[in-house]
């Protein structure tokens, strides 16, 4: 009996500019002072997009996805909005590299925005207490935006 190994999908999680700004994550959170700004900006915004991401299947910055072990018969692209191939030969099917994520021409649509920023919103306001259900149920309310971009559930 031979054992397959799974398709890997491996893309960086950091990013060079996060798609919601520090601005933007104050004025949601209606905070003017900025005693938290470290906090907001280093630990909420790309723990609320990385989040998100996983629970729409996008990336919601460009970046490059890498694929290996693929033993469908066709390059397939699991981690969109696929932009562009960065493998050149089309005839590699089995490990390859894609460009994928939101950009300048294809931007963020804003209830994925909004859904980032009610995850930062949740987070900064339970940062110091232990997480009940209900905190929990609030935190996941954005999964509902995000949910309605995995195509890979309806499939």
């Amino acid at each position: 009996m031979s054992v397959k190994r799974p398709l890997n999908i491996s893309y960086a999680s950091t990013v060079d500019a996060e798609p919601i700004t520090l601005s933007e994550a104050k004025s949601w959170l209606q905070i003017d002072y900025s005693d938290w700004d470290t906090l907001i900006e280093d630990e909420l915004i790309p723990r609320a997009r990385i989040e998100s991401e996983k629970a729409s299947g996008l990336l919601y910055v460009e970046r490059e996805v890498t694929i290996s072990n693929n033993k469908r018969d066709e390059r397939i692209y699991p981690i969109g909005p696929w932009i562009s191939d960065v493998t050149t030969d089309d005839n590699e099917i089995e490990n390859y590299s894609y460009l994928a994520g939101f950009n300048g021409d294809n931007p963020l649509p804003n209830d994925l925005r909004v859904a980032m920023l009610k995850r930062k919103a949740t987070d900064f306001a339970y940062r110091q207490n232990l997480i009940d259900a209900q905190a929990y149920y609030s935190q996941k309310a954005s999964i509902s935006e995000e949910m309605k971009y995995r195509a890979d559930l309806f499939v």
